[in-house]
């Protein structure tokens, strides 16, 4: 900054002397230069901000995208289905009885369900997310026309909620925990009845 006596003319008509201070063009530059520079810094850490939470937002939608094709699998009776989604070390917890590992297991699944209930349905509810893990919450239901867990069929009706947690690694499930109502669909099935 710099300081100067300037003339001015006043509204009455006088000369008077006034104190200016001009300011020094080499500090407004660098004064201009560091707020770019600072301008800079923030708008690449809003871009990678963005960035990360766009990148974190696709694959959580994949993730839960590739989760619903499981219950796909069951709806369309489509065991290659399974394939797409479930890694090849893919653990079931709890499995059933004689259940193989990985992927057989969840074929092998499939191929009961829809064998006992033809017109085997799973709605999807709920889908949530936290972190690798996808929270799903369904209906399952059908008819029973062939015999499941040795029960013979009734031809009756069952409706149950299921809750299943898919793990998720490098876009396939690992594991899966699932439990399902099936004490209300053997009371459905009439399996306690006398």
């Amino acid at each position: 900054m710099q300081s100067m006596n300037a003339l001015r003319f006043e509204a009455n008509g006088q000369l008077s002397v006034q104190d200016v201070t001009i300011p020094n063009p080499k500090s407004e530059e660098v004064t201009h230069h560091k707020q770019v520079k600072h301008m800079k810094k923030y708008f690449l850490a809003l871009l990678s901000l963005f960035l990360l939470s766009h990148a974190y937002a696709e694959n959580k939608d994949t993730d839960m995208n590739t989760a619903t094709l499981w219950y796909e699998a069951f709806n369309r009776k489509d065991p290659a289905l399974l394939d797409q989604v479930l890694s090849k070390t893919w653990v079931d917890i709890p499995p059933a009885p004689d259940q193989p590992p990985g992927p057989e297991g969840a074929k092998q699944i499939l191929t009961e369900l829809t064998t006992a209930f033809p017109d085997l349905s799973i709605k999807i509810q709920e889908v949530l997310q936290d972190g690798s893990k996808v929270i799903v919450r369904s209906e399952i239901s059908g008819t029973q026309r062939a015999a499941l867990m040795g029960f013979p069929a009734k031809d009756r009706r069952m409706a149950i909620q299921a809750i299943d947690i898919h793990e998720f690694k490098d876009g396939t499930i690992i594991r899966t925990w699932h439990t399902e109502d099936w004490m209300t669909g053997l009371h459905q099935l009439g399996v306690f009845e006398k």
